[in-house]
Parts: structure tokens; C-alpha cells; sequence
């Protein structure tokens, strides 16, 4: 939901087409197609002042796309742009380095696809399945994240501007609760996650508010 968060926190208004991932509507030919060829989401679809259809996947550079459309005095940058002080070069570095340590390092390695895959792995010494693969490398992720939020000393992940790196580390919190994973280790993130839930971005984009919320 880190694009949801990024268009409310635009105020751009979108129509919401849902992905039912665990019944592999994401595998489709059509969606394959015309939607994200890595049978993944999410997928943002647009039309430009020309008239023209635009598809884009990959939530970063979604993200990334409405900075560039929407970002400035009105409703700043979710990526900080780079303003040419040490502080502001430091600020953009801690932001895209904790939304990678996400992206990258964190997120992909506990989707469904890669947990059906993964059979047997071995984490620290012991055979565990695909789950236990997933939940060793969101604890891993959320130990470093927690270690860079400190080390930022702010209001948010990165410092006291909300950033990419609190719209990547706010949805992966509500994935590690889902598989177990003891929160109170991570005091930092738990912080973050206080400060990000007053917001209305944060609230409207959650998944357990949307019309097709499932129970657990």
C-alpha cells in the first residue's frame, strides 16, 4: 500500500482495481500483459494532457513519478530532492537507503511466490520452509531499519521530515506482525509507525480500511 499512501498523501484521486494475489489473478495473460509483466503489483495506469495511456510498475518509481507531478510547495516530495546542502544530501541518502533496505532487501524475500518456491532453506544453522525463510529476512530487515532510524535521531524514519523511507517501513511493520514477528524489539520503528498512523495519508491508504479487506 506504499502507492495508495503516496496518492493520498498527493491528494490525487485514483480508481482502485484490486489484485486478488493468492488467487493469482496477478498471472493472468491479460494482466501480464497489460498490467506488470512481472506478475506482480502494483501496477499505475494514467492519461497523460495528450490523451495518451501510461502504465508504470514498481512502487519506488510510482512514487518517484508523483513526486514530479505533484511534489513542490503544495504537498513537498516524498523522495527529497537534492537542494545542494550537506543536510538535505544526507536526508535524500537515509531515505532511499531505508526504503532499499525495504524494496530490495526485505519485501521481495516474504512474497507468496517466493515462500511457494523456497522448500527447504537454511538460516543460521536450521532447515526451515519457505515461511521461515520469509520471517528470518523480515527480521533481519527490521533490525537494520531499526538501527538507521536511530542513528537518524528524528520525527520520522529519516529525520524529521516524512519521506519514501516512512511510506516503504509503515506496511512492512503491518507485513511482520502478520508473520509473528516480536515488534517490541524494534522501539525505534514503533515510534515511527505512531507518528505515521495520526496522518490522514496513512490512514485512508490502509489496508484493513479498503472495500476489499479480507478478515485474517
Amino acid at each position: 500500500w506504499r502507492v495508495p499512501i503516496a496518492l493520498a498523501y498527493h491528494g490525487v484521486p485514483f480508481e482502485n482495481k484490486p489484485v486478488h494475489l493468492v488467487e493469482g489473478k496477478q498471472h493472468t495473460p491479460e494482466y501480464l500483459e497489460n498490467e506488470n509483466g512481472m506478475g506482480q503489483v502494483p501496477s499505475f495506469t494514467f492519461t497523460d494532457e495528450t490523451g495518451k495511456h501510461h502504465t508504470v510498475t514498481q512502487s519506488l518509481a510510482i512514487i518517484d513519478l508523483l513526486d514530479s507531478f505533484h511534489g513542490g510547495m503544495k504537498s513537498g516530495y516524498l523522495v527529497p530532492p537534492a537542494d545542494g546542502t550537506t543536510a538535505g544530501a544526507l536526508l535524500r541518502t537515509r531515505a532511499l537507503q531505508i526504503a532499499e533496505v525495504i524494496n530490495s532487501g526485505t519485501q521481495p524475500l516474504q512474497n507468496l511466490s517466493v515462500m511457494k518456491s523456497v522448500k527447504v532453506a537454511d538460516v543460521q544453522g536450521q532447515e526451515v520452509d519457505g515461511k521461515g525463510f520469509a520471517s528470518a529476512a523480515l527480521s533481519t530487515g527490521m533490525a537494520v531499519c531499526e538501527k538507521l532510524v536511530g542513528q537518524a535521531q528524528g520525527h520520522f524514519a529519516a529525520g524529521n521530515a516524512l519521506t519514501v523511507a516512512d511510506v516503504c517501513l509503515v506496511p512492512q511493520l503491518y507485513n511482520a506482525r502478520r508473520f509473528g514477528i516480536d515488534m517490541s524489539q524494534y522501539p525505534n520503528l514503533l515510534r515511527v509507525e505512531a507518528a505515521c498512523s495520526e496522518l490522514p495519508c496513512f490512514k485512508v491508504a490502509h489496508p484493513d480500511s479498503q472495500p476489499d479487506a479480507q478478515s485474517a
